[in-house]
């Protein structure tokens, strides 16, 4: 299993959005264990560079290509999820093995989720807290970061009250699926204490007035934090 160097064990989920163009990712997909979405490989390929695993319902792969790749592919064929969540559940039963390894760090990263359809990009973006929420549930005792990387900026799904680090004058933008919950902060230069989530713009825009920000949910709840790079 590849290494991130960081002491970590590495998970990169591409699907088959826009192909990351930035020098980081592309730094992580060659260091990490990558999983690719079946329509994924085929731009990972174009780009130099190869999966470990390819997961999906192989409709875009030849019959032949799906024949030299056999021991890379994990197919699925139910249409209840899309091949980021079925990708995601194979991700899962990898760190699984870790963890009977002893390994105890990990992190996951999902590229290429945004661009070419914007439903699609919605669906891959709102699946993350339910994601996160799902790595929680399954592994308490276990350190593993999540997030969504594009060549535009990192979403990060938080599931309660969360403490920040960052620079002064750093964007952010905070959206959630819960319209009962409300997030006190510190730090930022647009108070959210009174923001209502019952419309993703409301409480998007906002800027680091300080180093440090605290968002205190009134009780825990599915939400996401996006920075812009």
């Amino acid at each position: 299993m590849k290494n991130s160097g960081l002491n970590k064990e590495s998970f990169v989920i591409l699907c088959d959005g826009n192909f990351p163009t930035r020098k980081e990712a592309l730094k992580l997909l060659s260091r990490s264990v990558v999983i690719a979405c079946d329509g994924a490989y085929l731009s990972l390929k174009k780009n130099g560079l190869d999966a470990d695993y390819i997961v999906g319902d192989m409709d875009t792969l030849s019959p032949s290509m799906q024949k030299k790749l056999k021991s890379k592919i994990h197919k699925e064929s139910e249409q209840d999820y899309n091949d980021q969540t079925k990708a995601f559940r194979f991700t899962l039963k990898l760190i699984e093995k870790a963890i009977a390894e002893k390994k105890e760090d990990f992190e996951i990263t999902i590229l290429g989720a945004t661009g070419k359809r914007e439903d699609h990009s919605l669906g891959n973006i709102s699946y993350l807290p339910q994601y996160a929420e799902t790595l929680r549930e399954k592994f308490p005792n276990t350190k593993i970061s999540l997030c969504m990387v594009s060549d535009y900026g990192v979403f990060i799904p938080v599931l309660n009250t969360v403490y920040l680090k960052g620079e002064k004058g750093d964007r952010i933008s905070i959206f959630s699926f819960d319209n009962t919950l409300k997030i006190k902060s510190e730090g930022l230069q647009y108070k959210t204490d009174e923001v209502t989530f019952d419309l993703w713009w409301k409480a998007t825009l906002n800027t680091f007035s300080k180093e440090n920000v605290k968002l205190i949910f009134n009780h825990p709840a599915k939400a996401l934090l996006y920075f812009p790079f």
